[in-house]
């Protein structure tokens, strides 16, 4: 059983010249190795009205709005969709037929967008699987140029489930592809999206690492300075027992009489003089003492926390890089089947296609920025003689 191809893109109005190109084959491309072009002549236009111009076409249709604000420069100017199928499809029709499906597709996609919106309906015999470029303008029922409010998800679902009948009332036995369930994982994974899974992987390792580093580090330092206090502590401890030491030492003073009087005052001074000492060394030891023993508490503390804080922090990243891993692996997989997807013959050429248009639209981006610079330059350059002829008037 074959499947329909429905594909659908927006353009902006750098783009249009780049896709004209490629659809009409005004120059060969060096990037779409499946284009053969000793059999571009067999391609055919299917929409009879269809413009050798196409921003001039679209122009054209958008004036014909007479819309009452200005077209802002990013807005898209034009939707394209591509129908195909697979080979083994195309095998079975004669060039009759296959005439016959591309026009029977373009009569529901007209119906769909408008008559007067179609710019053109070009069919590629020259690739490896037949297909048409259906383009239009996206212009609204009430006449607006919006292509947001055409192709939303429910008319997308609208259009992929309307065509496929269309065609098997015509003849045709074909089926509406695979859609995908809500809520589940894209099967288009692309690789800009990889990448940002892989980098934010590496990230939160990095992240994890250097927080553990950090961490270490901490607690290493929270460990030094706590050995340091302890030794200080010892040594208080040490000068309070020699102090209190000289306080529980019973000295004896010799008896006073008159004629050893001063000696034993001067002794008794001298010893009430140590006491005094040893008393203050005590109180000033007791004192730091409780300020080490408060800030080895606090430490102890932060110590704690900080362990436990890092403990959780490694359970979380783990459980993150678990995670992260899985979807990984999950992405590589579907990364695997996506690329085996593109490498199928009826496929691949729509892939160059869609990667060439993306390559014309960024090059015509390009484009017009420096044209707009240069304009904006000739501007300034203008504005600034204008200036200094006005000034030199003056004088």
């Amino acid at each position: 059983m074959s499947y329909l191809v429905l594909h659908m893109d927006k353009f902006k109005k750098e783009a249009i010249r780049g896709i004209q190109s490629h659809n009409r084959r005004e120059r060969e491309s060096h990037s779409n190795p499946d284009i053969d072009y000793d059999r571009s002549a067999a391609n055919y236009e299917l929409h009879e009205a269809a413009s050798s111009n196409y921003a001039e076409a679209i122009q054209n249709r958008i004036d014909d709005l007479l819309l009452v604000k200005a077209v802002r420069k990013d807005a898209v100017r034009m939707c394209g969709l591509i129908v195909t199928s697979d080979k083994a499809f195309f095998d079975g029709l004669t060039p009759e037929e296959t005439r016959r499906f591309f026009e029977e597709s373009k009569a529901f996609l007209t119906e769909f967008v408008g008559a007067e919106n179609v710019i053109s309906a070009m069919v590629h015999m020259d690739e490896k699987t037949p297909h048409m470029h259906f383009l239009h303008v996206p212009v609204t029922p009430d006449g607006r140029l919006n292509a947001n409010k055409i192709y939303t998800r429910q008319s997308l679902r609208k259009l992929q489930s309307g065509l496929p009948p269309h065609l098997q009332s015509r003849g045709f036995v074909i089926e509406r592809g695979v859609e995908q369930t809500p809520g589940s994982v894209k099967k288009h994974l692309d690789s800009r999206e990889f990448k940002q899974q892989q980098e934010a992987l590496e990230k939160l390792i990095q992240e994890s690492e250097e927080t553990s580093r950090n961490s270490r580090q901490l607690i290493s330092a929270l460990e030094q300075r706590e050995e340091e206090l302890r030794k200080s502590i010892e040594e208080y401890e040490r000068q309070a027992e020699e102090a209190e030491k000289v306080l529980r030492e019973e000295t004896d003073l010799p008896k006073a009489s008159f004629l050893n009087y001063p000696s034993v005052l001067k002794k008794a001074s001298s010893l009430i003089e140590e006491l005094k000492k040893a008393l203050a060394v005590k109180h000033l030891v007791q004192l730091r003492e409780e300020a080490l023993q408060r800030e080895v508490d606090t430490l102890r503390g932060k110590l704690t926390q900080l362990e436990a804080g890092y403990t959780a922090h490694r359970k979380q990243s783990h459980e993150e890089k678990e995670e992260l891993e899985k979807q990984l692996k999950k992405m590589k997989r579907m990364m695997a089947g996506y690329q085996e997807f593109l490498r199928l013959p009826e496929i691949r050429p729509l892939h160059i296609e869609f990667v060439e248009r993306k390559r014309a639209e960024q090059l015509q981006r390009q484009q017009e920025d420096e044209r707009q610079r240069q304009e904006q330059a000739t501007r300034d350059r203008e504005r600034r003689q204008a200036m200094t002829a006005r000034g030199m008037r003056m004088r």
